[in-house]
């Protein structure tokens, strides 16, 4: 919800992936120039990344109650 920093990897080491605020789950982000050599020229490719959200299952009753106060305030 809050969006972020994630360390990804690509073919030549890890690299950041700004996560913007709001991103929903299977979004698909597009890292350019981090892909594979393209054939009979130059420069590389792209490398996509998708985002999955995970929802936690189990929520303790305080993380429950922050939870329904931010749904009151949205």
């Amino acid at each position: 919800a809050l969006g972020g920093k994630i360390e990804v990897p690509a073919l030549e080491g890890k690299v950041q992936l700004k996560i913007p605020p709001g991103t929903q789950s299977h979004t698909l982000f597009r890292l350019k120039g981090q892909g594979i050599k393209k054939l009979h020229s130059l420069g590389k490719g792209d490398q996509f990344e998708r985002v999955i959200v995970r929802v936690p299952k189990k929520l303790n009753r305080k993380q429950e109650e922050l939870l329904k106060e931010l749904g009151n305030l949205l």
